[in-house]
């Protein structure tokens, strides 16, 4: 420390106590120092100041503690448990309330469903009239040149294919069967027969004459006869027959009762197996074969690109094949024709509500005054009058069919029912012309009357002609 030094003639009045923020020691060191103080000094003397240790205040040293950035805390430890208190009780008012508002609400459902839960279902019995038109229509691709054409498209594709096809023929190779057959004559004229002239059995085999033959008129007995040599049609055990009439096949009903051929013997001979062998219809069966070929494998790219709202006119599908080899020949003995084709097919589409309201349209235009259409579905054949693929149009002539009913209105009529009971409903029904039969079923069970609001009203009608 530095002496203290006077500042001249002024005294200072020494402090006696101590600041109150000194420690113990260094208050009573101070204190010690305030009374020696007190004592007169001299000017300019020196006094030494004795050095004084005063410890330093001792203060907490800060903890630095490492924590993590994101720490778990466990929040069981330290969240107070709320202890939960008992069922909390409605007051007296309170239930009131809740009370009140439960019955409006009670109410208001009874109203409601008194309103609008009822409902109506009638059925009409109606006394229906055939209608029946015949209609010639155009299905074109190009409508602007026919305005009243039915819009149509042709789809066509070349086609490449190759199959086979059964034998439907038959025969027996083998052996047929021969014998003897005494042809009668009962009338008075000479019957003169030709060679090759079939005989047939009730059972249809027919047997040939291996010769011409002349029978005598009859005789006085009434009878005349000669014996002849018949062999079997085709080869096989169905020849081998047992003793029976056999009938001229070109003779009718009546001349065969007096000319007739009869075998006293059983015809034996014939045996042999069975053969698939090839006929002409066995050709036209495989080229039929080969054209149902080509349509099933077209079928299903036309079906692909059809447009939305368009069906294909199945009578219209055509095959023309450029070339049709079949492997095998006329008679050859085979059980199968093998084939290879090729060609265009080609079919018509045509838009499915144009018709229809097309049909419609004719159909309305031939009812008597005072009738309408019987509701549901139009039902008409059609088949192709004319093919014009150059021009891409098809003639076809439809057979439409339906029934009619007298004229009413649903809408008018749910009108005129609306409030009545069900008797009334069923007796104002009844007296409408063409109704033979009325049936009116009301839901809920209490509800005794046609409901005021039409949608629950439920109209069906159903012909007198439905099974």
């Amino acid at each position: 420390m530095r002496d203290i030094k006077p500042t001249g003639n002024k005294r200072k009045t020494p402090r006696s106590s101590a600041p109150e923020d000194l420690p113990p020691e260094a208050k009573r060191l101070y204190e010690e120092h305030a009374k020696k103080a007190t004592t007169r000094r001299f000017t300019g003397s020196k006094i030494p100041v004795t050095s004084v240790h005063v410890p330093k205040q001792s203060l907490p040293e800060k903890r630095e503690e490492s924590r993590p950035l994101f720490a778990k805390v466990d929040i069981t430890k330290s969240v107070h448990r709320i202890k939960r208190s008992g069922s909390m009780r409605l007051g007296k008012k309170e239930r009131t309330i809740l009370v009140s508002l439960l019955g409006v609400l009670v109410v208001t459902s009874g109203i409601a469903l008194f309103i609008f839960l009822p409902s109506a279902s009638i059925n009409l019995t109606i006394k229906t009239s055939p209608l029946l038109i015949d209609q010639k229509f155009t299905i074109a691709a190009d409508t602007a040149s026919i305005p009243s054409a039915i819009p149509g498209n042709v789809f066509e594709q070349k086609i490449t294919i190759q199959g086979s096809s059964p034998v439907a023929s038959t025969e027996v190779v083998g052996t047929k069967a021969k014998g003897k057959v005494q042809l009668i004559n009962k009338t008075f004229d000479e019957q003169k027969i030709k060679e090759r002239s079939r005989l047939v059995t009730k059972d249809n085999v027919l047997f040939y004459m291996t010769k011409s033959a002349t029978i005598p008129a009859a005789s006085s007995s009434g009878v005349s006869s000669i014996t002849i040599e018949v062999e079997a049609a085709e080869a096989g055990e169905q020849g081998n027959i047992a003793p029976q009439k056999l009938n001229f096949a070109a003779l009718d009903s009546s001349a065969q009762t007096v000319v007739y051929g009869q075998n006293d013997a059983t015809l034996t001979g014939g045996s042999g197996k069975q053969v698939n062998v090839i006929r002409e219809s066995d050709l036209e069966q495989a080229k039929a074969a080969a054209q149902a070929q080509a349509k099933t494998q077209v079928s299903a790219a036309a079906n692909t690109q059809l447009q939305k709202g368009w069906s294909l006119l199945e009578e219209s599908w055509e095959t023309t094949f450029e070339t049709f080899t079949p492997t095998g020949k006329l008679n050859d003995r085979v059980d199968a024709i093998p084939y290879s084709a090729s060609g265009t097919v080609r079919v018509m589409a045509f838009k499915d509500a144009t018709l229809m309201a097309t049909l419609e349209q004719a159909l309305k235009a031939a009812l008597d005054t005072d009738y309408m259409l019987f509701p549901g579905p139009i039902s008409y054949t059609k088949s192709i009058e004319k093919i014009d693929w150059d021009t891409k149009q098809i003639s076809i002539i439809t057979r439409v069919t339906h029934t009619t009913i007298p004229m009413f209105s649903i809408n008018t009529l749910k009108d005129k029912l609306s409030g009545r009971s069900k008797a009334e409903a069923i007796n104002y029904l009844q007296g409408l012309p063409g109704v033979q039969n009325a049936t009116v079923d009301t839901w809920p069970f209490w509800v005794q009357s046609i409901p005021e609001i039409q949608k629950r009203i439920d109209i069906k009608i159903s012909s007198d002609r439905e099974p």
